[in-house]
């Protein structure tokens, strides 16, 4: 079993809207459904900047969002009616057809589409980038050998999209609210309880835990909002859309 990263430049109206706004980074996950759709940009100047495009973009995809958010600098929208069937030619049919797993998100960014498959056989692996190299330039980004007791891990969520991002003393501090029992309930040991047994303040506790806990979050939200498809309130104003 073998995990691979790839990205590919693939003519499909994705790619395109990245080719010609290089700066703009799209991060989509998809149930053939829904799509939870994540428009990173460097500025609120640039999402004005491209809303026509992304507008028309939207249309494709069905017209209907259901949800918006502008959280950490992203546009996240969840948008109804999945229209990945309608292209000529779908990368996901390929992966699927070799006999290989997708792994969400795909990634689009600077006119590539950016891919994580998991796959069986070599045969399977060495037909399927023989399909995608007719699509389009496609380039390996990783191989690697995955032990049988992974694909758990690796087709749900990997568990270095949802830890990576935490930093040493992050990661330790979750790790001792959870062993000294912060989050049962009732709570066996509070936040000062276990700031004293490692000799720290409890604020400084306080802000490793809540750090850890928002960027674990943040990492499960877009998965959160594809099975639900009903997101809570909106905590900031987003750029308007009319799309209809």
């Amino acid at each position: 079993m073998f995990e691979v990263s790839f990205r590919l430049q693939h003519d499909c109206p994705n790619t395109r809207f990245t080719q010609k706004h290089p700066d703009v980074k799209m991060v989509e996950w998809c149930n053939n459904r829904i799509h939870v759709v994540e428009v990173e940009c460097p500025d609120i100047e640039t999402f004005t900047r491209i809303e026509p495009d992304l507008q028309t973009l939207l249309l494709w995809k069905g017209g209907k969002v259901l949800k918006k958010n502008f959280l950490a600098g992203n546009l996240q929208l969840v948008v109804k009616t999945c229209r990945c069937s309608q292209l000529r030619t779908s990368v996901t049919d390929v992966i699927e057809r070799n006999s290989c797993l997708d792994i969400p998100p795909e990634i689009y960014h600077g006119g590539w589409e950016h891919y994580k498959v998991v796959g069986f056989r070599d045969s399977d692996y060495k037909k399927l980038f023989q399909e995608l190299s007719e699509l389009g330039p496609v380039e390996i980004v990783e191989k690697k050998v995955l032990p049988e007791n992974s694909l758990r891990d690796a087709f749900l969520v990997s568990m270095s999209s949802v830890f990576s991002d935490l930093t040493g003393k992050q990661m330790n501090t979750l790790l001792a609210a959870l062993e000294y029992g912060y989050y049962n309930i009732p709570k066996r040991l509070t936040a000062e309880e276990i700031a004293k047994k490692h000799h720290v303040p409890r604020t400084t506790f306080e802000e490793h835990l809540r750090k850890a806990e928002s960027k674990i979050l943040q990492a499960v939200a877009p998965y959160v909002r594809l099975y639900t498809s009903e997101v809570s309130r909106t905590l900031e104003v987003a750029p308007e859309l009319t799309v209809k």
